[in-house]
């Protein structure tokens, strides 16, 4: 009983487990028995049925205790015949002991298995034997052995074909959270290095406006006052970039070497025409666009933004390949800029892929540590749809993105 005083329900691979448990029994009953041709005086119709039940219910825990079960039911199998003294030859339940054992087991128990049931192959030949005229047991023993060993051969190679697929399929989801995983890092690495640039930039202009206003201070006082505004806003920005750095290095498990100064200016949304240039050169067809006004951007959220647009324009080329349409849209609001690139899938895809298909992991990471979010899904029209949701902090910065065609 569970906590709201309802009987438990069985899991998907219990009921699945008695499902095919069944069958097999129905199989054998009806297939591989001759349940009319009980001898008189022999032992009555429920001991059969007894010795069906036994067979079942062992079936029914294969997939915990597949060993035990097979043994169970080899056992089983050897001794069903004389004790029930009915032309009864398991075939079906023997084969599905023997697929568990394959299945879920090493190849030493599974190749023992598979032996024991060549034992049950030999044992049905020396009935079917015993059963024909003197003149057909030689050819019965032989073909009914060869059946026997078919159908059991056939059963442990499924069983283990299905073992080595599917640990094949979980070593390829394992080698898949790896490499996102690994993307990920390298991800918050970057963005650490990158922030670190943006801090060290928002310091500097800090230090020789102080400078500027220390060499004026007594002459022109309204020129320190400006001096000392800058400051402040530069300040602030540095503390909010270096919140955001240490966020990246702590969610880090490890970092890489070197001290991560790259002493190159870090590109923002006016350096999309130049990143538009460059793709249509491969051959895609970008169309931005810009709806609202331009706001003021925190460095390294100018920097997300740009990445977004640079990860989705090279997945297209890619992916999709030249002859693609592609419309980026920079939506600004009051508090936060929407940025999509959606294209139409209508390129000429290349052969192979070119990437790990990893790169929206590491935008998913950089954006949540700027305090955005991503969303990546097929376009209804076709093609793909990459839409990153990206605050603002503050009134208009400059003149917007012009359009390009």
């Amino acid at each position: 009983m569970d906590r709201g005083g309802r009987p438990p329900r069985l899991s998907r691979d219990t009921a699945v487990d008695v499902a095919l448990a069944a069958a097999a029994t129905v199989v054998d009953v009806f297939l591989f028995s001759d349940v009319s041709n009980r001898p008189p005086g022999g032992p009555g119709p429920w001991l059969f049925v007894a010795l069906v039940a036994v067979a079942f219910a062992a079936l029914s825990a294969r997939r915990r205790r597949p060993v035990l079960v097979f043994g169970i039911v080899w056992v089983w199998a050897v001794l069903v015949t004389p004790l029930s003294e009915l032309e009864f030859q398991p075939t079906a339940i023997p084969s599905l002991a023997l697929f568990a054992v394959a299945l879920h087991r090493e190849a030493k128990a599974s190749a023992g298995a598979l032996l024991a049931c060549s034992v049950l192959a030999v044992l049905a030949g020396l009935w079917q034997a015993a059963s024909r005229p003197p003149e057909a047991r030689m050819a019965a023993t032989y073909v009914t052995l060869a059946f026997y060993l078919l159908v059991y051969g056939c059963v442990w190679a499924g069983g283990r074909w299905a073992r080595l697929s599917r640990q094949h399929a979980q070593d390829l989801e394992f080698r898949r959270r790896v490499e996102a995983h690994e993307a990920v890092l390298g991800e918050r690495t970057r963005i650490a290095r990158e922030l670190h640039d943006i801090v060290a930039h928002s310091v500097t202009v800090m230090v020789l406006q102080a400078a500027g206003a220390r060499r004026v201070l007594d002459s022109d006082p309204v020129r320190v006052g400006h001096a000392l505004g800058h400051i402040e806003e530069a300040g602030e920005q540095a503390m909010g970039e270096l919140r955001r750095m240490l966020t990246a290095l702590r969610l880090s498990d490890d970092d890489e070497s070197g001290d991560g100064v790259t002493g190159r200016p870090q590109p923002g949304l006016a350096d999309i025409e130049h990143l538009v240039a460059t793709v249509a050169a491969a051959g895609v067809r970008v169309h931005t666009r810009v709806e609202g006004e331009p706001r003021r951007l925190a460095a390294s959220v100018d920097l997300a933004a740009y990445r977004v647009v640079q990860e989705a324009l090279t997945n297209v080329t890619k992916h999709v390949g030249p002859g693609a349409e592609v419309d980026v849209r920079l939506r600004w609001e009051e508090d936060e800029l929407t940025v999509e690139v959606a294209d139409d899938g209508r390129g000429r895809r290349p052969e192979q892929a070119l990437s790990t298909n990893h790169g929206l992991a590491g935008l998913v990471e950089r954006l949540a540590i700027v305090g955005g979010r991503l969303t990546a899904e097929p376009g209804w029209a076709g093609g793909f749809r990459v839409t990153a949701v990206l605050p603002v902090a503050g009134p208009v910065a400059g003149e917007p993105v012009r359009e390009h065609r």
